[in-house]
């Protein structure tokens, strides 16, 4: 069995004993993994080739190509199972999916809608419709990308790959290939990365191991945000705080020296 070790960082929610427990010494600490490479996974969130916001694409595109590609390769290399992870809709463009659906998924139908809460708050419609967030004047614009967006084509996937269109899949494609460590990489880093069902927060209510490759991913930023990528920092900073984090050149050198 191949194994590496990895130092990873995370975000520590008290200050050292000497110091008053105030915020501002509140800083990060290290811990020093060693991980059997069979037991490692590498998630890819919603890596798509396209998007309404064109500074998070120009930004992403430039990320995936010098940041995730070439960890993508080394798992490759190294037999650590990549997994794409590009929502529902785009995850059943690729016929690798298929491997961990289960019927339902594959054929429809199954499951009940909830009862509580009622249908149209749930949808925003009847008595709720005021609820509802104003459609945005480039809604057409965004949809149209959303019915033909996939994958950015220099990531995969390649045959040997997987892809999941939920949690759900995910789990089972762990439980299976004996999956325990997932790191993740991909966008956006205050959106799908952590809210997805097959997000951070979702694999870490399951139990599952995480880091974040810190530098592979970005937020969607605001005219706030915009000047010091406040957004990135505050979700990378939040993640930390229950997962750990590393970056790619860490993980690549660590795989460089994985032992057999």
């Amino acid at each position: 069995m191949s194994t590496f070790d990895l130092t990873v960082r995370y975000s520590r929610e008290l200050s050292d004993p000497s110091l008053p427990c105030r915020e501002e010494h509140f800083v990060h600490g290290e811990m020093s993994w060693t991980l059997p490479t069979e037991e490692v996974g590498l998630v890819l969130v919603d890596c798509w080739d396209k998007h309404p916001v064109e500074t998070h694409l120009e930004r992403g595109g430039q990320i995936a190509k010098e940041r995730i590609l070439p960890v993508v390769q080394a798992c490759r290399k190294a037999g650590i199972a990549v997994i794409h992870a590009p929502s529902p809709q785009q995850a059943k463009l690729f016929p690798q999916w298929t491997k961990y659906a289960e019927d339902r998924e594959l054929h429809g139908g199954g499951g009940s809608a909830p009862d509580w809460p009622p249908g149209e708050l749930r949808g925003r419609t009847g008595a709720y419709a005021s609820f509802a967030r104003p459609q945005e004047a480039r809604h057409d614009h965004v949809q149209n990308l959303r019915d033909t967006r996939g994958i950015m084509d220099f990531l995969g996937p390649e045959p040997d790959d997987f892809v999941v269109a939920t949690g759900a899949q995910l789990h089972r494609l762990c439980r299976h290939q004996g999956i325990v460590h997932l790191f993740y990489a991909g966008f956006a880093a205050n959106i799908c990365v952590q809210r997805r069902d097959y997000g951070v927060w979702a694999m870490l209510d399951r139990g599952y191991n995480i880091a974040l490759l810190r530098d592979c991913t970005t937020a969607i930023e605001h005219s706030e945000t915009w000047d010091g990528m406040w957004l990135t920092r505050c979700s990378i900073l939040d993640m930390e705080l229950r997962a750990a984090s590393v970056t790619s050149d860490e993980f690549l050198n660590a795989l460089d020296g994985a032992e057999v």
